[in-house]
């Protein structure tokens, strides 16, 4: 248990660290490409979105319903889709081809387009490597109204897309960059048109907030009709309502980010401590030990106190006898010559044991007192007779029984 507490109290102490220097430390800016209306960090569109009203003096409304659904009630407007990706099927798409043959506009601005919008428009995008570029790319306008000789220069990293595959029957090249690679295009609809923009940076903070990323911006939707209301798609970036998971919202703030991993390292930590079996000490005891042998000496030391040798050769005599009727099925009432030679030729130990063994007992029959050499010599007859019968008895006996 205090090691559970030691771990518990060196985790919350870290975690107490960490969230202090993340207080006071200032904020980092925040690089990620978000592209929402509502972020005001650099790659957000804050700025645009709120520009927008004074492009368009028909009104701005924005919208998080499917493209189907936008459509029904786009009629007369100028739709703007910004995203990172734009996905649009085929039957998406078919109904957008008939909004704009009404005599509608859409501007699409996207860094990747799924592979279906990308063959109906006979498209391929591409990305720069800007990553070894010794400087970054510039953009124009090809329309000679917007001034096709003065290119719009923008940090490194910005709009590295262009297409690398243009359907030139269809598609009007619009802007290129500095590498005479198209980055802007007009497909004419029916009565309407359709724009397409290899990036959603232009629209971007970062992008607006520079010498010529709003001059860029504004002279990009001049190609829309500023009379007209404009709905700015949110869709394709944020999908419907309520679809912002909360896990989705942890992971796109950096601080809930790093506190939510660490809550789940504590966790884990925690669950790997807990999983060790958790128990008082046992103290070590002795373990039993063998009293056979202290109690062989104390019952020979009575034996040897009380000197009795004949009783001694009594009592291994009523074993002898025992082993005799069980093994070899004699009756050992009349210890005879009938006897000893049935003996001798059941256990297989040679005669003059068996006729010591029985002498010695007879002896003792009598009444006749049996010195300590006699006693040990009756003793090492009766190991041998054992030892003898032992051997037979292994060879001829199986499952302790007689053969």
């Amino acid at each position: 248990m205090k090691d559970l507490k030691l771990y518990l109290f060196l985790a919350f102490s870290l975690l107490g660290v960490y969230l202090f220097i993340e207080y006071n430390r200032p904020a980092p800016v925040n690089w990620s490409p978000t592209y929402q209306r509502t972020d005001k960090i650099p790659f957000g569109t804050y700025i645009s979105y709120r520009e927008l009203p004074q492009l368009f003096k028909g009104g701005i409304s924005s919208s998080r319903q499917s493209l189907d659904e936008t459509l029904s009630k786009a009629d007369g407007s100028n739709l703007l889709i910004v995203a990172p990706k734009i996905s649009i099927g085929k039957d998406d798409y078919q109904k957008l081809r008939r909004h704009i043959e009404q005599g509608n506009d859409v501007f699409l601005a996207a860094s990747d387009f799924n592979q279906s919008l990308l063959d109906s428009l006979h498209l391929q995008i591409h990305m720069r490597d800007l990553l070894f570029a010794k400087d970054s790319l510039q953009f124009h306008f090809v329309n000679k109204q917007l001034n096709p000789d003065h290119y719009f220069r923008f940090s490194r990293g910005i709009a590295p897309q262009y297409f690398s595959k243009i359907d030139t029957l269809n598609a009007i090249i619009l802007g290129t960059n500095n590498k005479n690679e198209a980055n802007f295009l007009r497909y004419t609809i029916g009565k309407g048109s359709l724009y397409v923009l290899a990036s959603p940076d232009f629209f971007t903070n970062y992008v607006l907030l520079a010498a010529d990323g709003a001059s860029y911006t504004a002279k990009a939707l001049s190609y829309l009709n500023p009379d007209r209301p404009l709905i700015y798609d949110e869709y394709q970036l944020l999908g419907m309502p309520g679809e912002r998971s909360l896990l989705r919202f942890i992971f796109s703030n950096p601080s809930l980010k790093w506190s939510y991993y660490i809550m789940l390292g504590c966790l884990v930590l925690f669950v790997l401590f807990e999983i060790k079996r958790r128990q008082r000490i046992i103290p070590p005891e002795d373990p039993m030990t063998n009293t056979s042998v202290e109690f062989v000496k104390v019952v020979s030391g009575v034996y040897f106190g009380q000197h009795d040798n004949n009783d001694i050769i009594n009592k291994k005599a009523q074993y002898f006898f025992h082993f005799i009727r069980t093994y070899y099925r004699l009756k050992t009432s009349d210890l005879n010559k009938e006897f000893s030679d049935l003996l001798i030729e059941r256990s297989g130990v040679a005669p003059d044991i068996i006729h010591k063994i029985l002498g010695y007992i007879e002896t003792v029959h009598l009444g006749k007192p049996l010195g300590d050499l006699e006693l040990i010599d009756f003793n090492n007859y009766m190991e041998q007779f054992y030892e003898q019968s032992n051997i037979l008895w292994n060879k001829n006996f199986s499952n302790n029984a007689l053969i």
